[in-house]
């Protein structure tokens, strides 16, 4: 049997669907592709459209896993569609309002005619099948553990109507035990309080960075009145509340670019202690009560991983999974694998080997055609053929940071080894180098270690509780004689992030860690995703160029090659031809002072606007109709035009073309 799921809003770029459909509306769009019950292939369409936490409709997503199936849109027997069909038609409902004049469609309607568009196949609506969200969650996490029996959470923003929900699983299928409504939402608690640290939705895992710096106790104050924990693992949680609490005592919002205050870094540890403290409360009880070994955790609450280290270190269960996708895009794998299982009487595939169900970066042959067209901005050395690892590692250990990829990209946030940038856990100056200068963000952001699994007792305290690190997915705490030894990747509260490698499930990544504990002794590199701050993990070989180039990456590895930055790139800019992304939006701005500011942004929520001048404007205006180059417009080739092109570069709101 084969089912393809979805997640995702029924847009594109063009507003087919409807105009201005918000960036919360089923936000994380992707596509899975479930054979027999196993996920054979998985990836979110950001991936692909460069547009972070995308809600477009995952056309490219789906078109990708039939592809990588080797499957034909004609083999497919059903779609699985991750929210429940009354809940889905409520939604669509209302952004019909906002449109008057569009005509109406329900939900299996849209996903009809998007699917049939996309894949070049009459889908019949009767092939459309929906699942509760939270119910594609809880299942997608656990078929993928592998266990025979377990509890499985799933804590979110909302489901329909519920914010967590607790099944009982088996073999047989999932039994609801309890669901507690979405108005005492954690989630919602952690997005209504972003504004009052400078953050935007999408922006709560530097909540959960930023805690470990503050003291909780100055702020618990404005919390606990507006919740309560109840027998029989009940809690209430009022966020409006916790909100008009902050702002009467006083609390001034941080600006968007502002420093890090210390009150920040204290609101943060309160907030992070509160979601812990709820979440200990309802985890212990249903432990309590149903006698479960092993939990599976899903939801996009639940990559809050320092909340998932200490329900480790809590010791309630033996065994806990945390799903590497546990956002809403991976709930496209869990619907369709929940869809199966209701033809099959609950039967379930093999247990989630490896998250490297994306599209493949693609051998040496094809890597060196792609590399071709980048000839005027980079520098091409080739490796011998399976001594990419080893180039990477003796790179790294002489202290350069590397962007890595190959295979088949990860599902999921996390980069764990096939798109990676590297570095030395060793050199704290490799922590702030990548923060400043490559991924241009927040200097208290940490980073994770990569670390061969057979050293990581050595390394790290892992708790008895038994877990699957290998995901990335547990804050655990690094042993204190290695702290000094790892500042790199080592939290001012002397915690990481942990990532094990396997030899037998990421047999490169492991080869390249391992040659570089040959050279340094340490089992332990630095692993950040392979981005900059403007775009999702790379996919593709050009993606890879891309950030190579306008970043300070010394080098990138891909199969067969080592690729560098031309010193004299930058020139190239000039006559390049530039080509916008399809999502930029070009705008002028009339100022106070009567002026006009022409701004340059993404059509997407927190996009960083860029400010240019009339000459670049009116560059941009025009490769909007058809590429055309800075020097064809007359632009002069100076260090302010060439300077102002990469930054739009950066921004990825431009690309660049030659020959």
């Amino acid at each position: 049997m084969i089912t393809l799921g979805i997640t995702g809003s029924f847009s594109d770029l063009a507003g087919t669907f409807m105009p201005d459909v918000p960036e919360y509306l089923f936000h994380d769009s992707a596509a899975a592709l479930v054979v027999d019950g196993t996920v054979v292939a998985a990836v979110e369409e950001e991936r692909l459209n460069r547009l972070k936490h995308s809600n477009l409709f995952p056309a490219s997503a789906a078109k990708a896993c039939l592809e990588l199936a080797g499957v034909r849109a004609e083999d497919v027997d059903d779609v699985a569609f991750f929210f429940g069909e009354d809940y889905a038609d409520l939604e669509v409902g209302l952004e019909y309002l906002k449109v008057p004049d569009a005509p109406v469609l329900s939900a299996r309607e849209l996903l009809t005619t998007r699917l049939t568009e996309a894949l070049g196949r009459e889908f019949q609506q009767g092939e459309i099948h929906f699942t509760k969200h939270h119910r594609a969650h809880a299942f997608g996490s656990f078929a993928d553990s592998g266990f025979d029996s377990a509890l499985a959470v799933v804590i979110d923003g909302n489901g329909e109507a519920e914010a967590v929900s607790v099944f009982e699983c088996t073999d047989g299928g999932l039994k609801l035990l309890h669901s507690y409504p979405d108005r005492h939402s954690l989630g919602h608690l952690y997005l209504a309080l972003l504004p009052f640290l400078g953050f935007r939705r999408f922006d709560e895992y530097k909540v959960m960075g930023l805690a470990p710096y503050g003291d909780p106790s100055v702020y618990r104050d404005c919390f606990r009145p507006h919740y309560e924990l109840s027998d029989g693992g009940g809690y209430t949680m009022d966020s409006g509340a916790v909100v008009k609490h902050l702002l009467h005592a006083g609390f001034k919002p941080r600006r968007r670019g502002e420093p890090i205050r210390q009150q920040d870094s204290d609101l943060a540890a309160a907030l992070q202690a509160t979601l812990e403290e709820v979440e200990h409360h309802l985890l212990s009880h249903w432990a309590r009560q149903t006698g479960a070994t092993r939990l599976c955790l899903s939801g996009g609450v639940t990559h809050n991983s320092t909340a998932n280290g200490r329900v480790l270190q809590w010791g309630l269960f033996d065994e806990v999974f945390v799903h590497p996708a546990s956002h809403d895009a991976g709930a496209s794998a869990g619907a369709a694998q929940h869809r199966q299982a209701e033809v099959t009487g609950g039967r379930r595939g093999k247990g989630l080997v490896n998250a490297f169900l994306g599209p493949d970066l693609g051998d040496r042959d094809v890597v060196r055609a792609e590399l071709a067209g980048w000839s005027a901005f980079v520098d091409v050395e080739e490796i011998a053929p399976g001594e990419e690892a080893r180039y990477a590692a003796s790179a790294v250990a002489a202290g350069q940071v590397v962007g890595w990829a190959h295979g088949r990209s990860e599902f999921g946030p996390r980069a764990l080894g096939h798109r990676s940038i590297l570095a030395d856990p060793r050199d704290a100056g490799s922590r702030d180098r990548v923060n400043a200068m490559i991924k241009k963000r927040e200097g208290f952001r940490p980073f994770a270690p990569a670390v061969l699994a057979e050293s990581a007792h050595e390394v790290f305290d892992l708790t008895a509780t038994k877990a699957r690190l290998d995901f990335m997915g547990c804050v655990v705490d690094v042993r204190p004689e290695w702290r000094e030894k790892l500042p790199a990747v080592t939290h001012v509260d002397g915690s990481a992030r942990v990532q094990t490698v396997h030899r037998d499930t990421n047999p490169v990544m492991w080869e390249l860690i391992d040659g570089f504990r040959a050279a340094t002794d340490v089992p332990v590199l630095l692993n950040t995703s392979f981005n900059n701050f403007a775009e999702p993990i790379v996919q593709s070989v050009g993606d890879v160029l891309r950030c190579l180039v306008t970043t300070t990456l010394d080098l990138a590895v891909v199969p067969g090659h080592a690729v560098r930055r031309k010193p004299g790139f930058r020139a190239v800019l000039h006559t390049a031809d530039v080509v916008l992304h399809p999502a930029t939006r070009l705008r002028e701005v009339a100022t106070a002072d009567g002026s006009v500011e022409r701004i340059v942004s993404f059509r997407t929520q927190g996009a960083k606007p860029v400010s240019v001048s009339e000459p670049v404007f009116g560059l941009l205006q025009a490769a909007a109709t058809e590429p055309t180059s800075a020097a064809a417009r007359g632009l002069p080739a100076d260090e302010e035009t060439l300077d102002t092109l990469l930054l739009l570069w950066e921004h990825r709101v431009v690309d660049f073309r030659v020959g």
